[in-house]
């Protein structure tokens, strides 16, 4: 037992490691966006290049339902250990290419188109990231840990996005804004590169899941998961992408676009609100753990209500209190507002795997988290930025994370409770599978 435990340890943090690793390197370039776009894009409108460069953010993005289907089928027909290690190597090899890229000054036109190529295996490669977590460490974990084993994974991915900020932030503080648009933007890219190192290393050592080996052994895996899924599960991949519009608007708002905000809607210093968002992005990844406790004990469904209805209700008044009120009470609406990615993030983590059958859990996964993240994850600084420039209204965000939520909440209600239910304290150990609620 005492050997089983530990076994599951080591997978849960070479799985949280993974995230960290994947989201840093995926993030990276959010976080330079305003360095990086009159780099790649210049022009004589600000507005138009943060636009084209916030368009090769989001163009990643477009990739990762392909990188779902293939990492979705590698994951349920060869091991989910397979499809983690493979994941973490592209991004390894996208990353590589960001640091090395030259600019529009040096090759023209042919400086955006790589930077697009980069950006599309990034992508391709956070398509099987998340899934393939997810998956393992709730087929690895105990039944009464799956939130708390959830909420690990929750936090390797908010850490590498707090990472990529404090490093973006120092490189920042270290050099002068010439340095910075000269040599100092590739630094953070290189950065990541110890710690993939260190994330392959301990994926190697890591076995597969004991339900995956177990449906592998019987000869039930499906030749054809995806095939498979859409014949046997639709249902529940639209639950997926329900949900995931909530929790990726949420999230990357959270994550990505609010930085942003403070900058060219506040008027702040860009190293001040770098470092602010660094510090709301520890702050709430350190309540992702708690969150996996309330899950454990409540369930999924009462903590990712209170979570959407947390993100609809603040949305206005924190963003109204982000610019003209100072950077302190900036910061403040900023980690109230974020409370809500934990809850939401935590209690969907072990819900998505729960929704399907072993034999194409990964692929359910990756399929339909992936296609909510085209539509609500990295095109929300877009759309955020895009609200804003044709209304005129600063606040107009708001409306996008109200929306989102709503969608979330309307989700939930299509998915049926089983046997003690998703409200009750057992929900996220249950590992029968949810139904849609009959319409």
């Amino acid at each position: 037992m005492a050997s089983q435990d530990r076994r599951s340890r080591r997978a849960v943090v070479a799985a949280g490691i993974g995230t960290v690793v994947e989201y840093y390197d995926l993030t990276v370039y959010a976080y330079l966006a305003v360095v990086v776009s009159p780099l790649f894009f210049p022009s004589d409108d600000p507005t138009a290049s943060l636009l084209s460069s916030l368009a090769v953010f989001a163009s990643a993005y477009l990739m990762r339902p392909i990188g779902g289907i293939f990492f979705g089928r590698l994951g349920d027909r060869f091991g989910r250990k397979r499809a983690l290690l493979v994941s973490v190597i592209l991004m390894g090899v996208g990353t590589t290419l960001m640091a090395l890229l030259p600019t529009y000054a040096a090759v023209g036109v042919l400086a955006p188109i790589l930077l697009v190529i980069a950006r599309l295996l990034q992508g391709f490669s956070a398509g099987g990231e998340l899934g393939g977590a997810l998956t393992y460490v709730y087929e690895i974990v105990g039944p009464k840990r799956r939130g708390l084993g959830g909420s690990i994974v929750a936090l390797g991915s908010n850490s590498g996005f707090a990472l990529a900020a404090i490093v973006v932030a120092t490189t920042s503080a270290l050099t002068s804004e010439a340095q910075m648009d000269s040599w100092g933007w590739r630094i953070p890219f290189v950065a990541g590169l110890p710690l993939l190192v260190l994330c392959l290393w301990l994926r190697t050592r890591i076995e597969d899941s004991p339900e995956f080996t177990k449906t592998a052994e019987r000869r039930e895996l499906p030749k054809a998961p995806l095939r498979e899924l859409l014949r046997s599960q639709p249902a529940q991949v639209l639950q997926v992408l329900g949900l995931g519009i909530a929790q990726n608007a949420t999230g990357y708002m959270v994550l990505t676009y609010i930085g942003i905000h403070l900058v060219r809607e506040g008027g702040y210093s860009q190293t001040a609100v770098t470092w602010t968002a660094a510090g709301v992005i520890v702050f709430i990844a350190s309540c992702m753990p708690l969150a996996g406790i309330l899950v454990d004990r409540f369930g999924s469904r009462p903590v990712l209500i209170a979570g959407l209805l947390t993100a609809a209700t603040l949305a206005y008044p924190a963003m109204a209190l982000m610019t003209g009120h100072g950077l302190a009470v900036a910061a403040i609406a900023f980690a109230v507002f974020a409370l809500c990615t934990p809850l939401i993030q935590v209690a969907t983590a072990p819900l998505f795997p729960s929704l399907f059958d072993t034999k194409v859990r990964l692929t359910g996964v990756a399929l339909g988290f992936n296609l909510s993240t085209v539509l609500a994850g990295g095109t929300a600084a877009y759309i955020a930025t895009w609200l804003i420039d044709r209304t005129g209204n600063s606040l107009s965000p708001a409306y996008f994370l109200i929306g989102s939520s709503a969608i979330g909440l309307l989700t939930l209600l299509t998915i049926r409770r089983k046997r003690r239910g998703l409200g009750d304290a057992g929900d996220a150990a249950d590992d029968t599978p949810a139904v849609p609620a009959r319409t």
